[in-house]
């Protein structure tokens, strides 16, 4: 039996980490379309046929303002978000301990501004994909599958 195709697309998460599981997070302005007034981890959608480690780099800049080396950069896990009915999702995360730059605001048209979330401990606001994140940073498994049906035969 043949199938339609589903739709998916591909995001990137960049995180930075700080030795003291504190990863840096963008709130995102009240009146933005995604998430709004919600932490989230750095990252957003592929340009093109963009590799995923430059895209996440390249995010990183946009957003915060650092250089990230490929050197530097490590991949953290796959996150897969079904949403039923509409689009999944597929998120590399990519992590970092170190970077060029001091860190601040650079779209403050999209962003209230930067807050370093402890990954233990995720901040109530956070958008519950970043939670997710955060869950394979700190207990694992490098993949994680959100919203997928618990029952019923193979999808």
């Amino acid at each position: 039996m043949s199938r339609a195709p589903h739709p998916l697309i591909a995001d990137v998460a960049q995180i930075r980490l700080r030795a003291n599981g504190a990863v840096l997070c963008v709130r995102h302005k009240p009146n933005t379309n995604l998430t709004p007034g919600q932490l989230t981890v750095v990252g957003g959608h592929l340009e093109g046929s963009e590799p995923l480690d430059r895209a996440a780099r390249r995010e990183a800049k946009e957003e915060t303002g650092v250089r990230i080396n490929v050197d530097q950069q490590e991949l953290g896990g796959l996150v897969h978000h079904h949403e039923p009915g509409g689009t999944d999702r597929i998120t590399a995360v990519f992590v970092t301990q170190s970077w060029t730059g001091a860190p601040h605001n650079a779209e403050p048209d999209k962003h209230e501004g930067l807050f370093w979330a402890p990954t233990e401990k995720p901040p109530p606001d956070c958008h519950p994909y970043t939670v997710a994140i955060f869950h394979i940073l700190t207990h694992g498994p490098s993949y994680r599958a959100l919203n997928w049906p618990t029952s019923g035969g193979a999808r």
